[in-house]
């Protein structure tokens, strides 16, 4: 999967712009994002990148994006 710093850069910027929300509302809120093209990430460009760092991640911190992942996926 290529994944560029801009990529990452779009990512850290959604993120961060949700800071002080509750979890699932900002899993929810980041879902939403992406699935519509706001985020300026495609849905399937969020779903690699979130599968190619889910393995170096702790347990916690995987459940959080597996959580975001099925919102992507509709689950």
């Amino acid at each position: 999967m290529n994944m560029g710093n801009q990529d990452i850069r779009r990512l850290l910027q959604m993120v961060q712009s949700m800071q002080g929300k509750s979890e699932d509302e900002m899993i929810r809120e980041l879902a939403a994002m992406i699935k519509s093209g706001k985020g300026g990430i495609t849905r399937e460009k969020a779903e690699g990148m979130i599968k190619a760092i889910m393995p170096v991640l702790e347990p916690q911190q995987r459940r959080k994006l597996d959580r975001l992942l099925r919102e992507l996926q509709g689950r």
